[in-house]
């Protein structure tokens, strides 16, 4: 009984490292995303000042960062939610029954959700870690005039 103990107390920590590693990967193409957006938005647009860029950056960024890892999240949900390899025994065989069942579009099923419960936060989180990053250089910028002097 020790040894199954501690095969669930292990199984049941590893079990959410999948969403961490996604989390991982996806947050500097978020940055990078929303930096390259905000740039073009400033240059070439009316959006020039730091809350409407932030939002359109932060929500095109989230788009385009769930186009991509939405068939990644169905997998890892559907493997995730099933009990005890009830419809699927491997990631394999999960991807090939949603491909055969429902085609290529089924791999985009809850996209519409995903931003919807995505796009708010990553606004709020960019624009944050956004203006923290400008106030940091501001900072920066008056210590080195207080030193010059």
């Amino acid at each position: 009984t020790c040894a199954l103990r501690s095969k669930q107390w292990y199984q049941r920590r590893v079990r959410g490292v999948p969403a961490a590693l996604k989390t991982y990967a996806t947050c500097p193409l978020h940055l990078l995303i929303y930096t390259s957006l905000q740039h073009v938005l400033h240059d070439h647009t009316p959006l020039k000042t730091a809350v409407p860029n932030a939002c359109v950056s932060a929500t095109f960024s989230s788009l385009s960062v769930i186009l991509l890892t939405n068939p990644l999240d169905l997998v890892c949900t559907r493997m995730y939610n099933q009990k005890r390899n009830a419809y699927y025994s491997n990631v394999r065989e999960c991807v090939q029954l949603t491909l055969e069942r429902e085609g290529w579009r089924g791999f985009w099923k809850g996209t519409t959700a995903n931003f919807l419960r995505t796009a708010p936060h990553m606004i709020i989180t960019i624009y944050t870690w956004d203006w923290l990053r400008r106030r940091g250089l501001e900072l920066q910028m008056m210590e080195t005039d207080m030193g010059d002097s």
